[in-house]
Formats: C-alpha cells, structure tokens, sequence
C-alpha cells in the first residue's frame, strides 16, 4: 500500500513537472510567434500585394503591430486598392479611399477623374440627365464639356418623338454642337410647314422680322464700337490710343502705370495692381506688382484677347484655349476649348464657348440659362452676360430689365452697362458705392472698378468718377482718339 501511494505520489510530481515543462514551452513559443506576428503579418501582406489583392494586404497590415513604416506601406496598399477600384468600374469606392488619402500622391487629382468615370457610367447606362449634370459639374476637366453637350444631344434625341418642340429648343440651345442646328431646323420645318429652316427657327422663337432687325442693328453697333480702350485696377486707370499706345494715371508705386514705351497695342486690362497689354502680333506685356507672377507673360503668343483679375492675367488663344498665370492656378481653364469670348475680375474667370455655353471658373456662378452672350464679365460673386438680343442675363441673380444694351463692365461692387443711344446705365449692390453717369451721353466704352469708374466718350476723352485718393480719376486731359461710329 505504502509503494502505492510512493508510486502516485512520483507519478503526480512527474504529471506536474511535465505539464509545467511543456506549458513553459508553449509560452516560450507563443512569445516567440507573437514577437514574429508583425513580421508574418508584414510579409503575407506583402505577398498580397504583390498578386495585386490589396483588400487582403491591408487587412493583414492593419491587424499587425503599427508603425510609422506600417502606416506609410497601408497608405500606399489603400492608394493602389483606390486606383484598383477606378481601373474596374468602381469610381464610387475609389473615390471614399481616394478622399480618405487626402494629398497623398496624386490623390486629389484622381477624385476628379472618380467623378469623370462616374459620369461615364451614368452616360452609358442611359442616365443622361444624372450624366449631363456631373459632367456640366466637372467643366475644365479633360473632354467633360463636350462629353456635357454629348449627354444635352442624347436627351433632345430621345425627346423628339414624344415632344417635338421641346426636343427643337435643346437642339437649337446646343448651337454649332455636331449636327444639332440641322436637327433644329428639321423640327421646326416640319412643324411650322416652312420650306426655309432659318424662317422656320425663327418662327419656332417667335422672333419677328423687327426683331431680327432690331439685332442687326445692336450688332452693327457693338461690332463698331472701340473695344478693350479703358481698364480700372484698384487704385489706377489705363486707356488704349488709337495710334496703340497707352497712357495711365493713379497710383504707381509698383510700376502699374508705367506704360509710356509700349506701342502697337490692341488692348488694354488692369488687376489690382498691374497692368497688361495685347500687342498686334499676339504676345502680351505687363507691368505693376508681380509678386504672384501676374506679370510673367513673355514667353506667350498666338493671343488674341486678354483679362485681368485682381492678381492673375490670362490670355485667349488663336485656338480657343486659355493660358494664366498669377496667384490663382484656374486648374478648370486646362479643359476649356472653343472659346470665343472671355471675362475675368476680381478672384474669377468667365467665357462663353462656340456653341454658346457660358463657362465659370467658380461652379457656382456657371448656369445653363445663360445662352447666346456675346460679351461677359465675371467678379468674385457673380456673372453677368449680355445677350444678342440687347437685355442681360445672369448666373446668380436677376439683372435690370434693361434693353438695347450694346457693352457690359462689371466690378466687385456693381456693374455698368451701355445703350445703343450712348447712355450709361449702372447697377450697384450698396447705395454707398454707387457712381452715377446718368448726366452723360454719347459714350462709347465703359470701364467699371471697385471703387472708381472709367467712360469713353465719342470725342475720344475720358471721365473716371468715384475714388480719387491717387488721383486715379485725373484723366480729363486724355484723349484716346475714337474713330466715327458709323
């Protein structure tokens, strides 16, 4: 009995010693695994990535151990899973990751082109309307305009069965887009049983012949009218000769007046504090503040209209395209084409392209209502188009019921406008900053400012009202010369 109990008692010490042995053992391997477990974890997900299932790779790195090293491999998996997810027909996803990355590589960039790939999935999928409004949203990027007008054709198409005359009036707003002015003219043809198509688009518009005529006419007149003469920067006025070249007044204690030696001018545009010129072979000077690089404009050519805002000069190109520099970088203006007509004050830019469509460098000011414009001009809170029937019209806000109106000059603070009969009309946002030329007549140009106006009269003076502080408004000895109006 007694070896029994010796024989249990060793056989128990032994079970003891052996359990806590191998309990040891698996500690002491456990350690060793979890002391490797970043490592493992690293490596399999290394291994993930390199077949290119990044999901798998990050979820690996992100059960491991963090570091500053892990950190920056997941940010880099979760960048490749984005580009993944926009390569294979997820834009939605891609673009979560792509905003969760904030200005890792590219990342911002490619959240535009998220929203593009978007788009294009609307387009394909029929969603023209949807399409058309993200692509309208994305204006500047890449070919998104005409992709824009692409979604517009596709919608008058599809309604010309069912509502003839509304699918007319989309085809004849996309202008010179494809072969919609035909299809307008079709439509209205068969509509109106008119064998001539302009009579019959007419027609279509209600636009009579004294209508017609009455636009002729304020388009002789605007096409007769001295163009691009006067500018008013913050606290200078600039005017363009005849004989092409310039003369300036107000403050100059950056060199925004010193325009003396420039000749063989076409056109003249102030910003805050700078001053640039279009020469007749298409390059452009500029003198004043450059501190943001507004006035770095030697190496262009081919231009054939110029705009100032307050800190950045830009220039319309031969082609249609818009070139800038300056303190804003308008990354938007790298993807408008077919321009024909540009504005620019304050923090903004504007343009109305070939088929009439009016561009914005701010979204909020772009807008669908504002066709046909032959001239525009932009500030920072608003867009004011003139229209070929003489009245106004607006991105943001309804303008005067003006008629006749011939030019258009907007600043920060209110806009100018003139008549056919050489009258200056004026709008101003606060009574305060209101300028008032309604005692004159026989105007040709106007140029409004913040806080000074500028207006070229048919005998080729001057008169600048508002803000003489750096005697901006000295320009009654001026006279810029004016040919005849006919």
């Amino acid at each position: 009995m007694s070896r029994k109990k010796s024989f249990g008692k060793k056989f128990a010490r032994r079970a003891v010693l052996i359990s806590t042995v191998l309990m040891a053992v698996l500690f002491i391997a456990a350690l060793i695994l979890y002391r490797n477990r970043t490592e493992l974890l690293t490596n399999s997900a290394s291994r993930a990535a390199e077949k290119g299932d990044y999901e798998k790779a990050i979820s690996l790195l992100e059960a491991a151990e963090s570091s500053e090293e892990s950190e920056a491999t997941l940010t880099e998996y979760r960048y490749q899973l984005a580009l993944s997810y926009l390569q294979n027909g997820r834009p939605g996803d891609a673009m979560t990751l792509f905003s969760q990355l904030g200005d890792y590589k590219d990342s911002r960039a490619c959240i535009t082109e998220c929203k593009y790939r978007a788009a294009e999935l609307l387009y394909d999928t029929g969603e023209f309307e949807a399409a058309k409004n993200a692509f309208y949203a994305l204006a500047g990027y890449s070919d998104a305009l005409d992709r824009y007008d692409a979604c517009r054709y596709a919608i008058a198409d599809r309604t010309e069965a069912d509502d003839p005359n509304k699918a007319f009036r989309l085809f004849y707003a996309l202008g010179g887009y494809a072969d919609a002015k035909d299809r307008a003219g079709a439509i209205a043809m068969r509509l109106t049983g008119e064998a001539d198509a302009e009579f019959a688009i007419n027609t279509m518009l209600g636009i009579s012949n004294e209508t017609l005529e009455q636009m002729r006419s304020l388009s002789s007149i605007r096409d007769a009218l001295p163009k691009n003469r006067l500018a008013a920067g913050f606290y200078h006025t600039v005017g363009l000769r005849e004989d092409g070249t310039a003369v300036a007044a107000g403050r100059n204690d950056e060199g925004q007046c010193d325009v003396s030696g420039w000749t063989n001018l076409t056109a003249v545009d102030c910003g805050a504090y700078h001053t640039a010129a279009l020469l007749s072979d298409g390059t452009v000077v500029a003198t004043g503040r450059n501190d943001e690089g507004q006035c770095d404009v030697s190496g262009w050519t081919d231009v054939i209209a110029i705009v100032c805002t307050d800190y950045n000069t830009l220039g319309l190109r031969s082609d249609g395209t818009v070139v800038s520099t300056g303190f804003q970088d308008y990354e938007t203006l790298s993807g408008w084409r077919g321009i024909t007509v540009l504005g620019g004050g304050s923090y903004a830019v504007c343009a109305v392209t070939a088929s009439g469509q009016v561009l914005s460098s701010h979204a909020a000011m772009r807008s669908e209502t504002m066709r046909d414009c032959v001239a525009i001009d932009v500030s920072t809170g608003y867009c004011i188009g003139l229209s070929a029937d003489g009245t106004l019209c607006g991105a943001n806000e309804t303008p005067p019921a003006w008629t006749d109106l011939v030019a258009i000059s907007a600043s920060g603070t209110g806009y100018l406008a003139l008549d056919k009969d050489g009258r200056v009309l004026a709008h101003w946002f606060r009574s305060r900053d209101a300028i008032d030329f309604s005692d004159l007549s026989g105007a040709v140009a106007i140029a409004a400012g913040g806080t000074h106006c500028a207006v070229l009269l048919s005998d080729g003076t001057v008169i600048t009202r508002g803000s003489n502080a750096f005697s901006e408004c000295e320009t009654a000895a001026w006279n810029l010369g004016v040919t005849p109006l006919p």
